[in-house]
């Protein structure tokens, strides 16, 4: 799993890619957290991921409540259909705000 930031005017866009799994939750977290602190508003691009197990989801969960506790957006972009069924028939999906494209979620949040 790696994480590239990409700052914009009032976002900062973090492209994941690869698998987030138990063994790299954690880091997911701390790398997510820290960019939740650089800008007004974090765009999760998810177009490099191929698998986000429960250990993910329970970190996305954490991240979207510290993203509400701190008044920014946390919003996903370029959501895969594996992930993004993972995500519904847990329940999460309906917690973000999702968008087709990182550019499209950049212009809604910014």
């Amino acid at each position: 799993m790696n994480i590239t930031l990409s700052p914009y005017d009032r976002a900062v866009v973090a492209a994941v890619t690869g698998d987030i799994t138990h063994a790299n939750a954690g880091e997911f977290q701390a790398g997510l957290l820290s960019a939740l602190g650089l800008g007004g508003g974090l765009v999760l691009d998810f177009s490099g991921i191929g698998l986000l197990t429960s250990a993910g989801l329970r970190t996305l969960l954490l991240l979207y409540r510290e993203a509400r506790a701190s008044g920014k957006n946390l919003v996903l972009a370029a959501v895969p259909d594996g992930v993004r069924d993972v995500m519904s028939v847990t329940g999460f999906w309906e917690q973000f705000i999702a968008y087709g494209t990182v550019e499209t979620a950049v212009a809604e949040i910014s």
